[in-house]
């Protein structure tokens, strides 16, 4: 006869993987983004990698639950712009080679980034979240918006991250000095 402390444990393991099984299939529509973007990228692995640590990370918040989750969907739809944006942006007449692709894929990224952390900050300042939804959406926006940027490369991560960074700061130092 099991113990009650072993039917607990089966219980509890039980509960956790089913909650897992529905974060996962709860985040599962990404991969549709993923693989799209994955089509239209120039470097296509380096969109996989960032696609997957999405999914990997979004489905990780869905699974833990609390107010983590409520920062997956503003996360994604944030990171949506620099993605679409720079996607967009390879389809328009100018020659992407090395760093010439700097002249209007950079600053594409950049952009991307400001117009993340601006709307990142509505939504926190709307919805008076707190920190935790602060860093878990940033960090959905950033892996989400980094799946366009890297055909850039390091520069345009960096375009995309300091541009971020830009859009946000304001709003988070008026987040800081308010308490």
């Amino acid at each position: 006869m099991e113990s009650t402390d072993q039917i607990e444990r089966r219980a509890r393991r039980s509960y956790e993987l089913a909650r897992l099984w529905r974060a996962v299939a709860g985040f599962s529509p990404i991969l549709l983004v993923v693989a799209a973007a994955a089509l239209l990228a120039n470097r296509p692995s380096a969109t996989l990698a960032f696609g997957l640590s999405t999914f990997g990370v979004g489905a990780a918040l869905l699974w833990y639950g609390r107010d983590l989750r409520r920062a997956v969907l503003p996360g994604v739809v944030a990171g949506l712009v620099p993605l679409i944006l720079v996607l967009c942006a390879r389809h328009v007449e100018h020659m992407c080679m090395g760093d010439a692709c700097m002249t209007l894929c950079l600053p594409v990224c950049a952009i991307g980034g400001v117009l993340t952390g601006l709307t990142l900050a509505a939504i926190g300042l709307r919805g008076r979240h707190g920190w935790g939804f602060w860093v878990a959406s940033s960090v959905v926006a950033l892996l989400t918006g980094a799946m366009g940027c890297a055909c850039v490369g390091l520069a345009g991560l960096a375009g995309l991250a300091l541009g971020f960074g830009v859009g946000l700061v304001p709003t988070v130092a008026k987040k800081l000095f308010a308490n």
